[in-house]
């Protein structure tokens, strides 16, 4: 098992998630419109789901002995709050993207457990982007 390169993707992760932590909860305070009450406290839900992909993954670095980054990935602050919606699912599928390539490549070195975990996160990330997906619909 190659520690070094597991950290590596694992630390690639974390920053995705602080990004997105961030980005969710921003969006949850400024989001406005219609459906303010119910899009509101699904942005503020999901970003509590980020945190915990978050913490999982910096634990799961420390274990290796690793360092978590603190960095946080790009985060995006649309104006209008169907933008915030959009620029989200571009990066929830963005996300799933990662996570399947990362899935191959730890189980590849030989970390059955990180495997495990990331397939976890893959599958909130999946039903994220389908929550987007359903509030985007016309």
């Amino acid at each position: 098992m190659d520690k070094k390169k597991i950290i590596e993707i694992l630390n690639k992760a974390l920053t995705e998630e602080m990004g997105a932590l961030i980005q969710y909860m921003q969006h949850h305070y400024l989001y406005q419109g219609p459906n303010y009450v119910c899009v509101g406290e699904l942005l503020k839900k999901i970003s509590m789901v980020e945190m915990d992909h978050a913490y999982k993954l910096g634990e799961r670095i420390a274990m290796l002995e690793g360092i978590p980054t603190t960095k946080p990935g790009e985060i995006k602050v649309p104006k209008k709050s169907i933008d915030m919606l959009k620029v989200n699912l571009e990066d929830e599928l963005a996300a799933i993207e990662n996570y399947r390539k990362w899935i191959e490549e730890v189980d590849a070195l030989g970390d059955p457990v990180t495997r495990l975990m990331l397939e976890k996160i893959l599958g909130d990330e999946e039903e994220h982007a389908h929550q987007l997906e359903m509030l985007l619909a016309e």
